[in-house]
């Protein structure tokens, strides 16, 4: 089984346009890159999207540990399990950059090898501070 590479969509920059991929029930990791527009990740500003398209079979999905800051010892985030045509978010301030990121500056999330979802990521380029 495979894995496949997602480039987070960053609304400022490129519009609103949202570009769904498949994982075609045969890839079992899904890494977030940042491109060369948005040269890193903001994982304060950034959700990723799992949508089970499956009328018959769950999922899971969980994000991998980092494998070289300082929180790489505190493994991988917890399972989750996507039910039937069901959707996901994943983001937020759990997401943390030193737990999560790998040395390339990537999330890698783990996926069931059977499953058959659509998966994409929004990010936004800025922050704005609270009001």
């Amino acid at each position: 089984m495979g894995s496949m590479t997602i480039n987070p969509v960053c609304p400022a920059l490129t519009g609103a346009s949202l570009t769904k991929t498949d994982s075609g029930g045969s890839t079992s990791s899904i890494v977030i890159a940042a491109t060369t527009a948005q040269s890193s990740l903001n994982l304060s500003t950034m959700a990723v999207v799992f949508e089970n398209y499956s009328s018959t079979a769950s999922f899971t999905v969980s994000l991998g540990a980092a494998d070289d800051y300082s929180e790489k010892g505190q493994g991988a985030a917890a399972t989750i399990t996507v039910g039937t045509e069901a959707s996901i978010i994943i983001g937020g301030k759990s997401m943390e950059s030193a737990r999560f990121l790998t040395d390339d500056d990537q999330l890698v999330f783990t996926i069931t090898t059977a499953a058959t979802c659509y998966v994409y990521s929004v990010m936004v380029p800025f922050i704005i501070p609270n009001q």
